[in-house]
């Protein structure tokens, strides 16, 4: 799970850098890593996630309200905007994710309680995916509270937390990388990439942030086939990248375990090069679109490198090693 943390951060950062310079442009790349880098850390969230009040007041709440006024703070102080508002109700920019977790986690005793069978975790999970789909018919529901990426999301988080309740670490590890899995998710992968590239010319950047209702895009052809579809490739590509990232402990393991950080402060970065235009020489120029790409990941990686080694407040407990036969009978 730290080798996935790892991956998944890192693509967090490079996405969000490929917006310097191919913000509202056609980005294959950018509509690939935005199909599934979200709803798998979603995924991800809900396979670590342990109801804990302590740890939700001071690792989400007190994470969200400090770097919330700092964020509104660098805002207003730094990028010089005076249209900023210190509102807690309103995550600003990446802050979403954060809210969301707490909302999430905040569920988490009630969710433990109806999946406490798997005929009621499929029941639960088919539930949270329809409210997902149906959530997209809604035009009341946007920024505030980050409702409708909440919603959005919330289907991942609850997969992944009843992937651990209905299967051991290794079992789960053992289905996610059966041939027949990882093969139909290769496949189903390679399609879905070419979806993207050849119809990259009328596919909307706002599909995949799960934020704007179908009525709002109905003139980019966003409909709910279009969420179902966002859904299922979200899964596959998920799915294969599962099936491919290395199972033992890697150089880049440790990255995995500390990604508060890399997430938190990467955003003061971005901005600052955005408001500089510091990737202004870098734009498409036609020619130069690999240089981009390669620009902005090395970017990324340094990003992630140097964040993830700082030693954050706080920073998540490693768990002890699970307790395996004669000594687990004996607990």
């Amino acid at each position: 799970m730290d080798n996935l943390k790892a991956v998944l951060i890192i693509l967090v950062v490079f996405g969000h850098a490929l917006e310097l310079i191919f913000w509202r442009h056609i980005s294959p790349v950018y509509f690939f890593i935005y199909i599934f880098h979200m709803p798998l850390f979603a995924f991800c969230s809900g396979y670590m996630a342990s109801y804990n009040p302590k740890k939700i007041l001071t690792r989400l709440i007190g994470s969200y309200v400090i770097f919330q006024f700092l964020y509104v703070l660098f805002d207003r102080m730094v990028l010089e905007r005076e249209g900023s508002l210190l509102l807690f109700t309103t995550p600003y920019w990446i802050m979403w994710y954060l809210l969301a977790m707490i909302l999430w986690m905040l569920h988490l005793p009630l969710l433990d309680a109806v999946t406490n069978t798997k005929g009621r975790m499929a029941l639960v999970i088919c539930l949270t995916f329809a409210l997902g789909i149906a959530a997209g018919f809604d035009n009341t529901l946007g920024y505030y509270m980050s409702l409708s990426r909440v919603i959005y999301f919330f289907p991942f988080f609850t997969l992944g937390f009843c992937a651990k309740k209905a299967m051991t670490g290794q079992t789960f590890q053992t289905v996610s990388r059966k041939w027949y899995v990882a093969g139909a998710s290769a496949a189903l992968t390679i399609l879905i990439v070419f979806c993207l590239y050849e119809y990259r010319e009328i596919i909307d950047v706002r599909w995949f942030w799960g934020v704007v209702s179908y009525e709002r895009l109905a003139h980019t052809g966003y409909t709910y086939i279009t969420r179902i579809l966002l859904y299922l490739s979200a899964i596959v590509v998920s799915l294969f990248l599962m099936a491919i990232v290395p199972r033992r402990k890697t150089s880049f393991s440790s990255i995995g375990q500390r990604t508060m950080p890399s997430f938190l402060l990467h955003g003061f970065v971005i901005l600052l090069l955005r408001h500089y235009a510091v990737t202004h020489d870098y734009r498409l120029a036609g020619e130069n679109i690999g240089l981009s790409y390669a620009f902005l990941f090395v970017i990324s990686l340094a990003m992630v490198l140097v964040f993830s080694a700082l030693r954050f407040p706080l920073r998540r407990q490693v768990p002890p090693p699970e307790v395996k036969g004669e000594e687990a009978l004996a607990e």
